[in-house]
């Protein structure tokens, strides 16, 4: 019983010590999101939010990282992740990175949130 306790007076520990995620947080990751798709010439499908347990140490740590690997120097305090579907633009004759006129399932968006509280779209993809 003991070792249950201490291992969720840990869980709980590590829990707090992330930010929580707002609906202004989340309406922000989606606008970022529908922006980028248009860029992209992309239609979206569906977004959805990955949910608040994936805002954890570890994955704050993993975003850092990331960070780190692109040159930033400011630290993230708090981590979001949304999934998409979208449909990729017909074939114009243009290059493209996309498979034309195809729907792309479960696609990533990672954001990081820095201690002053903006959001950075930091990595997207499968």
């Amino acid at each position: 019983m003991r070792k249950f306790l201490t291992a969720l007076i840990v869980m709980l520990l590590m829990s707090a010590s992330v930010e929580a995620i707002s609906y202004a947080d989340s309406t922000f990751a989606i606008d970022t999101i529908n922006q980028k798709l248009r860029e992209w010439k992309c239609t979206p499908l569906r977004i959805q939010y990955g949910g608040d347990e994936l805002n954890t140490p570890e994955n704050v740590a993993y975003m850092n990282e990331l960070a780190e690997a692109h040159g930033y120097e400011k630290k993230f305090t708090a981590c979001m992740v949304f999934y998409s579907d979208f449909h990729s633009p017909p074939d114009d004759g243009t290059p493209s990175a996309w498979n034309h006129d195809s729907d792309y399932k479960n696609w990533s968006w990672y954001f990081g949130r820095y201690a002053d509280g903006t959001w950075k779209l930091l990595t997207w993809g499968y």
